[in-house]
């Protein structure tokens, strides 16, 4: 079986729509040796707010299409996402059918497989039967992925030492505050504050997430995808569910990715009112079909063992309690991101207004943390 292409030379521009679809039907070309470059259709998508997204369509002169995806990576998000993990997670998740065939890989961007269906709306997210959908594909994440086996790929890809490679989420935030400028006396605090706040957060719940898993990190609506005609009015059964968009995948402890994908309840509108209450009755069931999940995709278990499965309360409440820990992190990780945007993005994006409310989710659940922590202090007198 050969690898994906890799075709270093080739950049896809982001700006020019004709020196776009001509670029990208070269690149098809040199990728797919047997198409005719007349015959490919290339159409921009729209959702995203970092890459661009093309929908790239080969009409054989058959009834059967052929369809595949070519994504070019947003001005200087190379800044803030490392592009060969994200490689190298795509190439893993493929091994384990959790991801479409990666095709090739050029100098800003890839080629994969396209997957036919629709992307959720964030509203339907709190639907029950959907839910289920996403939390056994998330503890199938959790439980199958191997850390250790796409490092080592890394590891292979780019030459580099092992020290130089970013491992989790806390040596993420800090390149990221480090990357921040300081040009301005407000870019300076801005700076030194969550350089303060970083230290603080992982000294107080670092240990306290869980266990570290191969996390998606980026679990909104927008990267849940089921079949076209999957509508919850209409139908009662659990979708097929698939997820897209890897590039933020990295090892962090799963309380993060759980955390992450609830607060991606309230959507880019940052309608708070849709996040779920930590351990409330929706988070529990949730939660309890998430960890059905991990037992039943746990490597060895058998098959009596995984048609035996039972979840009890007291390890729901474990979850939820990781979770809490950990609400305030995705408010954090996702502020400092959009800050960097702010600056390097080129997308028709307010991301600065978007970082201050994801920072603002942050301060109020240390608000919380540090009251319900003294308060848990003053009745152990």
């Amino acid at each position: 079986m050969t690898g994906p292409r890799v075709i270093p030379e080739c950049v896809i521009p982001l700006k020019d729509a004709n020196a776009q679809t001509q670029r990208t039907r070269q690149l098809l070309a040199e990728v797919f040796p047997s198409w005719n470059i007349d015959r490919i259709d290339v159409t921009s998508l729209k959702g995203g707010i970092t890459n661009c997204l093309l929908k790239c369509i080969y009409r054989a002169g058959t009834p059967q299409e052929i369809v595949v995806l070519v994504r070019a990576y947003g001005r200087g998000t190379g800044s803030i996402i490392d592009r060969n993990r994200e490689f190298c997670t795509h190439v893993h998740l493929h091994s384990f059918g959790l991801a479409p065939p990666l095709h090739a890989r050029f100098k800003n961007g890839l080629v994969y497989g396209y997957i036919s269906g629709r992307a959720v709306d964030y509203r339907e997210l709190s639907n029950p039967v959907l839910m289920k959908g996403i939390s056994q594909l998330l503890a199938q994440w959790h439980t199958v992925l191997d850390a250790s086996s796409i490092r080592t790929l890394m590891l292979e890809q780019s030459g580099l030492k092992s020290h130089d490679i970013v491992d989790d989420i806390w040596q993420l935030c800090q390149k990221w505050i480090s990357n921040l400028p300081t040009d301005t006396d407000v870019q300076l605090k801005t700076k030194t504050l969550l350089a303060k706040e970083l230290v603080w957060v992982k000294s107080e719940i670092q240990y306290k997430g869980g266990p570290t898993v191969v996390a998606h990190c980026d679990l909104l609506s927008g990267n849940v995808i089921v079949p076209e005609d999957w509508s919850p009015e209409l139908c009662s059964d659990i979708p097929p569910v698939t997820f897209i968009d890897y590039e933020y995948a990295l090892p962090t402890p799963r309380a993060f990715d759980l955390a992450n994908h609830f607060m991606e309840w309230q959507g880019f509108d940052c309608d708070v009112s849709l996040i779920p209450k930590v351990g409330g009755p929706v988070m529990r069931e949730w939660g309890k079909q998430y960890l059905e999940g991990t037992h039943r995709f746990k490597r060895g278990s058998s098959e009596k063992q995984q048609n035996g499965i039972h979840v009890g309360e007291a390890e729901v409440d474990i979850l939820m309690q990781e979770v809490r820990t950990w609400w305030g992190m995705p408010g954090f990780y996702w502020g400092i991101w959009a800050t960097i945007q702010s600056i390097i993005s080129t997308i028709d994006f307010d991301y600065a207004n978007y970082a201050q409310n994801r920072l603002s989710e942050y301060w109020t659940w240390k608000r919380e943390y540090l009251s319900t922590k003294k308060a848990a202090g003053e009745s152990n007198l």
